[in-house]
């Protein structure tokens, strides 16, 4: 039987009552924010390894088990884990000495540089997986919408309409899971006519899931079209004229959980 929502966990929240869930959040996007660039800013092995003990914490203080998050990594990891090898087996051989060669045959190489690159690669994107689910499991769609809205505000005096493109990121978001649950629903529906998904090689479960794919975003731009209507209907007119029955506030404790975050990052950059 083919189970995608333990699987993929993108987009999914997950109650604990944690500190992280209680902070405020905008601090809790503006966090998301500070580690992102710091997957950029950090080009070394030893940056990584200071950076590794904030997500350590950030994760145990979450009260969300690891084995969860990386059970729900499955797909992400074996797609990164594919990449990685063609960027080692592929690594432009230009600048790198012969002696850097660990294996050659033709065009395919594998290089200490190339390893090294994968390496750092791996990292980055890693990490901005992580950051990126935790801040999902951490905060609900009403919450992560308030945030955003309130961030970009003072965008909307240029005109800017940041509550529609709000609505269409955290909508997009919400459409993971539904369509995790569609595809589930009809594997089921083809597992029972006799088309069974967990047998065969890797090459042969994906041209059954590929056959899926089509109702899937036919489902899809149904799904769209009845919220489309349902909004209409209330006449729903983005954020004009709207007043918040949950207001933010940010406590002080946030905020030191936010200038901590920060310059455990720079202490990371600079090193």
């Amino acid at each position: 039987m083919l189970e995608l929502q333990r699987n993929v966990i993108f987009g999914q929240f997950v109650e604990t009552g944690s500190f992280i869930h209680r902070v405020d959040a905008r601090v809790k996007i503006a966090a998301t924010f500070v580690l992102l660039v710091a997957s950029f800013l950090i080009d070394d092995f030893l940056g990584f390894a200071v950076i590794l003990p904030l997500l350590v914490i950030i994760g145990v203080v979450s009260k969300i088990p690891l084995g969860y998050i990386l059970r729900g990594s499955r797909f992400f990891l074996a797609f990164l884990i594919f990449i990685l090898a063609f960027q080692v087996l592929f690594y432009p051989g230009g600048d790198v000495p012969e002696s850097s060669y660990l294996w050659r045959w033709g065009i395919l190489s594998v290089s200490t540089e190339g390893i090294y690159t994968a390496g750092i690669i791996a990292l980055r994107v890693i990490l901005l997986y992580y950051v990126t689910t935790m801040l999902m499991l951490t905060t609900s769609l009403v919450d992560l919408t308030n945030g955003l809205e309130l961030i970009f505000g003072p965008l909307q005096r240029l005109k800017v309409p940041v509550n529609e493109l709000v609505l269409v990121f955290v909508i997009a978001i919400k459409f993971v899971p539904i369509f995790i649950e569609e595809m589930e629903r009809l594997a089921r529906a083809q597992t029972a006519r006799g088309v069974p998904f967990d047998e065969g090689g890797a090459i042969t479960r994906a041209r059954r899931i590929g056959r899926l794919l089509v109702p899937i975003f036919i489902s899809g731009f149904a799904r769209a079209d009845t919220l489309t209507i349902a909004m209409n209907t209330r006449s729903y007119r983005g954020g004009r004229y709207r007043t918040k029955f949950r207001q933010m506030h940010a406590s002080p404790s946030d905020w030191l959980a936010l200038t901590l975050v920060t310059l455990w990052v720079i202490v990371a950059w600079m090193v």
